[in-house]
């Protein structure tokens, strides 16, 4: 496993009107670890679908895409984007079990961040309330759901960053990455530097969230 990647930050798609600003995984990223870890034929699952990046490009890589959404108008143009829209499911990832889905042999996904001092709910769509503490209990209990629908020996990719606010750095990727090694074996992580000129945030990153850089946190679930 690379553990230093670098990609051009740029997308394959437009996003629906009034969704432009919206932060998103880019596509060569996702490429790049289906094509490392899936092969045509295999199922992938992203639990927190949003604009569809992991199905579509699933598709176009001959993988069969299943995904989970919190936010309908999501869910809509998710599904159609890709030629199986049936395989989209409207619903959060903590009411996941074995019978939405096929065994998946692998999921790419990234969830939504949170900082420390934040009190909105992420899980919500931040339209809730929530803590740091039970938004981390919410991503342990968001893979243990995973874990129902993943095949032994498949992979588990989360793409996340730290996250700068006020001068203050919330650890989010090694909070996740403590909580998903609950559930699955952890094999360490990938830092991804992202090239381009980007879009200045207020934090002062390019890429949002302050910071030039993310990970992809690897995950592999045991063969017992």
């Amino acid at each position: 496993m690379d553990t230093a990647l670098s990609f051009e930050y740029a997308h394959d798609d437009e996003l629906p009107a009034g969704h432009s600003t919206e932060v998103r995984t880019p596509h060569a990223l996702v490429e790049h670890f289906l094509t490392e870890y899936t092969d045509p034929g295999d199922n992938v699952v992203d639990v927190f679908a949003g604009y569809g990046t992991t199905l579509t490009v699933a598709e176009r890589l001959e993988r069969v895409p299943y995904g989970v959404e919190y936010e309908s108008d999501r869910v809509a143009h998710v599904r159609d984007e890709i030629s199986t829209p049936e395989n989209v499911r409207h619903g959060s990832v903590l009411d996941l079990d074995a019978s939405w889905f096929p065994p998946c042999d692998c999921c790419f996904t990234s969830p939504p961040f949170m900082e420390r001092t934040d009190e909105r709910n992420p899980f919500q769509n931040y339209s809730g309330r929530s803590t740091y503490g039970d938004y981390l209990d919410d991503v342990e209990t968001a893979f243990t759901r995973l874990d129902s629908v993943l095949a032994p020996g498949g992979r588990v990719v989360v793409d996340v960053a730290n996250m700068k606010h006020e001068g203050r750095v919330t650890p989010l990727a090694w909070d996740v990455a403590e909580r998903v090694s609950n559930v699955f074996h952890f094999d360490g992580e990938v830092v991804v530097a992202w090239e381009g000129d980007g879009s200045p945030d207020e934090k002062g990153g390019r890429f949002g969230y302050g910071y030039d850089h993310s990970y992809c946190l690897v995950f592999t679930k045991s063969d017992d």
